[in-house]
Formats: C-alpha cells, sequence, structure tokens
C-alpha cells in the first residue's frame, strides 16, 4: 500500500484477511523501490484529496511499466476526468474516499482474483515459451 494517511491504513488493515501480510510505503519510497523488483500480490494506492488536485497519478505508470500487479486507486474528492486518468493509467479500478468497509474489501478481493490471472497468464506464456 502507498499512503501517508493513518485512518486509510487502519481502514485496510481492519478489511484485510487475516492472513494477508499489509506493507505501508510512501510515495517516496515507492521512487526509490521502482528500480527493484515490486514483490507485492497487490497494491492499493492512496491519492489523497492534493495529490488529486494535483493530478499526481504517474506513480501508477511508473509501476505499471515495470510490474504486472493489480492495482487500485483509492482517490479522495475526485472527479470523473481524475478516475478516467488513474484507469487509463493502468489501474484496475478505483474507489472514492471514504468508503464503506464492506465494498472496500469486495475490491481488495476482486484484485486478488486478477493476481490469481496474471500469474496464470505469465505462467502460461512461460510454458509457451518452452514448449510445454
Amino acid at each position: 500500500m502507498i499512503s501517508e494517511d493513518d485512518i486509510v491504513y487502519q481502514q485496510t488493515k481492519r478489511v484485510l484477511d487475516e492472513q494477508a501480510k499489509l506493507t505501508v510505503i510512501s510515495f517516496e519510497e515507492i521512487k526509490e523501490k521502482l528500480y527493484i523488483h515490486i514483490p507485492y500480490d497487490i497494491l492499493i494506492i492512496d491519492f489523497n484529496q492534493t495529490k488529486v488536485t494535483e493530478r499526481e497519478f504517474k506513480t501508477i505508470l511508473d509501476i505499471k511499466c515495470r510490474s504486472k500487479i493489480p492495482i487500485l486507486a483509492l482517490m479522495e474528492k475526485s472527479s470523473i476526468s481524475d478516475q478516467f486518468e488513474v484507469l487509463s493509467m493502468g489501474a484496475l479500478d478505483f474507489l472514492k474516499r471514504p468508503v464503506k468497509d464492506e465494498v472496500y474489501a469486495q475490491k481488495i478481493n476482486q484484485l486478488y482474483k486478477w493476481k490469481w490471472y496474471y500469474d496464470w497468464e505469465k505462467k502460461k506464456v512461460s510454458d509457451e515459451d518452452h514448449g510445454k
């Protein structure tokens, strides 16, 4: 999770499956880690009102260029244009903040299904490349 808001972190921790491990990093930290493998199953990026207003969505594109990871964008006070922009940059979905726990948990579960699909697709391509 990329976030700088403890309330969002606490909500995410509350709605996640008990077995799921939650790691929080800042936008600055992710810039440093983009050149290394991103070891996460899914990624939730929290865009607070300032980031939405300044349209700071490039993080999504930077990550998607290096990793095929399902991304959920949390957006505080976003417009339809903002929502379309994060989707066009590679986020699989978005939620407007604040969000109810049930809806949030449902979206996270959908991301895990995409993770399964991405892994299956990667294995299938690898098997085809090796003549299996």
